[in-house]
């Protein structure tokens, strides 16, 4: 039996790093292997059920007090004696845990890289020789996220997979949705999903849509997820009248429905490694605006345009010129999908190159 420990550096939520590690989870055939979590805050509600609905262990130690954290992850790997230690973040801060494991006895550490960019470069760059020298396995979702982070460490690029066929686009789940929304058939509904995080860019969104809307009423704007961010994004908002052209859905955990609602996908992200939701995006059979710092590896379909974010201009033009109206979603949602499995992003493909990754980590040690 392979004992492994998955510590997630950002709070279990529904975010794109926590639903990978959901997603691995689900689809991995787990024969001989028992895996553990660990969360640097107590877990949503709908974390909390995952980890109870599949009786797992999910270890709480709060980061805010980083001497107990530190201190809180070496007792336990000493009282579990793990394997294998997978740590899922977006930098070298990740050096913390890996001196914590590497205290607590642990032999293989994992770090996956899930980013391109940090919020704080200084850390990041103070504590990258002692990530490199700890650091045992090395993965990332996309060979940007693992030149940033490895430089040149050799590392396996670890594809961010989906259930492909559950962002299958519907007509019947898009009419429905709309309604529910509040959407006419005659408006076009722009859609983002991103905690609302300065790394989501949203201020530069709603410029963009403000400008979009004053040229022509029949837009409005779906954003969805929550975050620290969002009463200031509101407050933007009222401030610019936009108030019934913009929804605030807050979290769910149905965004398939909410893609097959929307006709327009946008993501104006100051940095990214290789997003999931961009892949739910385009196989959900939408053209997607994102910014030039994302990964250009993440347009598996070659259906995105890549947008600078200095000014909202091309992005409006983009947007009004409505070319991304009147496709077949159906079938281009289709042909998506088996672009995105050919180039390697089905979940189950993905899940099973990991449990290889474990299995082969521990024979080596």
């Amino acid at each position: 039996m392979i004992k492994i420990l998955v510590i997630n550096t950002v709070r279990f939520k529904l975010n794109g790093i926590s639903a990978v590690i959901k997603n691995y989870y689900r689809a991995m055939d787990k024969e001989n292997i028992k895996m553990d979590f660990l969360a640097i805050d107590d877990p949503s509600e709908e974390y909390q059920a995952f980890f109870e609905e599949n009786n797992l262990n999910c270890f709480v130690q709060y980061k805010k007090n980083i001497v107990d954290y530190f201190k809180g992850i070496i007792k336990l790997c000493r009282q579990e004696k793990y394997d294998i230690v997978h740590i899922h973040g977006n930098s070298a801060n990740m050096a913390i845990e890996l001196l914590a494991v590497t205290f607590g006895g642990v032999k293989v550490k994992i770090t996956h890289s899930h980013n391109t960019a940090t919020m704080h470069p200084c850390m990041h760059k103070m504590l990258w020789p002692l990530f490199a020298k700890l650091c045992t396995v090395r993965l990332a979702c996309g060979e940007d996220a693992g030149k940033w982070l490895y430089r040149e460490q050799k590392f396996t690029v670890l594809n961010n997979g989906i259930e492909t066929n559950k962002y299958l686009f519907s007509d019947s789940v898009r009419s429905i949705t709309r309604k529910e929304l509040g959407v006419k058939e005659n408006e076009i509904l722009l859609g983002h999903i991103g905690n609302f995080i300065e790394q989501k860019n949203h201020t530069f969104l709603i410029d963009i849509f403000s400008e979009v809307h004053r040229t022509n009423p029949e837009f409005k704007l779906l954003l969805i997820s929550d975050g620290m961010l969002m009463p200031t994004i509101k407050d933007k908002v009222h401030s610019l009248e936009l108030d019934d052209a913009v929804v605030f859905l807050g979290k769910t955990m149905n965004v398939q429905n909410y893609l097959s609602a929307m006709d327009l996908f946008l993501l104006p992200s100051l940095h990214e490694g290789l997003p999931l939701v961009l892949v739910e995006a385009q196989a959900s059979g939408l053209t997607c605006v994102v910014s030039d710092t994302v990964a250009r590896e993440a347009d598996l379909t070659e259906t995105s345009w890549y947008l600078p974010i200095s000014t909202v201009e091309p992005w409006s033009k983009v947007i009004r010129d409505k070319n991304y109206l009147g496709k077949n979603r159906n079938e281009r949602s289709k042909q998506n999908i088996e672009r995105i499995k050919e180039k390697g992003y089905d979940l189950e493909q993905n899940a099973n190159l990991l449990r290889q990754i474990y299995i082969d980590s521990c024979e080596e040690r």
